[in-house]
């Protein structure tokens, strides 16, 4: 038997397994094993299949944790515009001798199943489409300035985003109400607005400090949470229709999820500068 022979019959056994898998977590999908996703992206990966009519899962065959074809294919699943999360599955040996190839894989937003000589699958990590990839890097930049209790709360809602995007976009909006409600507490016990007031629905105590002379220096601030609780607080209850609403909707998770952590900053700075604790 050729050495290619045997590479094959070695990637055959990880494709069966990472198909044994995934049949048992998504309900025994339709699977195509080497055949081509769209026409321009010219790659027809190991394996992959459709966890619904919007998100299709890619799975890769590799001696080695990161499979070169990621690198070279990865603007042309993005410029698909469709949400496509992306495996690498490779032996467990290859796994524990490439621990820094792993961790890169793994910090470039792919997810990786190793298979060991039995043919047992361990998901090592998992992936959300590439669409949605928002990095450590990209992330820890943005809420640098905010104290620890704040840091340590979006954190929690990153870490809720790399699994569910939607989900981790809308806790966004819990901490942003979190903050309104602080500081409507904080300003109940300086008179600036009644008991009664702080108290109220979410709705009711935004206005409530739009109305108070004290509030007037963080009317930006105060309109800029109010539009971002309105816009983004049930985005994970609009299903798509299609594969393109499905995109906006991927694509608009990453918008809203950045977009909330500045909107947390800049809120969180503006109560703070009225006196205010600005945190949690």
């Amino acid at each position: 038997m050729s050495a290619g022979e045997d590479l094959s019959t070695g990637l055959g056994f990880l494709v069966d397994a990472a198909k044994k898998y995934f049949a048992s977590h998504y309900q025994n999908p339709p699977f195509h094993v080497n055949d081509a996703i769209d026409k321009s992206l010219n790659w027809s990966p190991s394996l992959y299949f459709k966890v619904n009519d919007h998100l299709t899962v890619i799975c890769e065959a590799s001696e080695s944790p990161y499979p070169i074809i990621f690198s070279m294919r990865r603007l042309d699943v993005l410029k698909l515009q469709i949400p496509i999360s992306i495996y690498c599955v490779c032996p467990e040996e290859a796994y524990l001798e490439n621990q820094a190839e792993a961790k890169r894989l793994m910090n470039d937003g792919y997810g990786l199943l190793t298979v060991d000589n039995t043919g047992t699958v361990q998901k090592r990590s998992t992936c959300i489409p590439l669409l949605q990839q928002i990095t450590e890097q990209e992330f820890s930049g943005e809420i640098k300035s905010l104290p620890r209790k704040l840091r340590t709360r979006l954190a929690e809602a990153f870490e809720r985003y790399q699994h569910n995007a939607p989900s981790g976009s809308t806790d966004i909006t819990e901490v942003m109400e979190g903050l309104v409600v602080k500081a409507a507490q904080e300003a109940a016990r300086k008179k600036w607005i009644s008991n009664a007031d702080a108290k109220a629905a979410l709705a009711n105590v935004l206005k409530a400090m739009q109305q108070a002379p004290q509030f007037q220096n963080s009317a930006a601030a105060i309109g800029a949470a109010q539009a971002y609780i309105s816009m983004y607080r049930n985005t994970t209850h609009h299903f798509p229709k299609n594969r393109t609403q499905a995109a906006v909707k991927y694509r608009d998770c990453r918008h809203s999820f950045l977009e909330g952590v500045k909107k947390v900053v800049f809120v969180r700075e503006s109560f703070k500068n009225l006196g205010l604790s600005g945190n949690l």
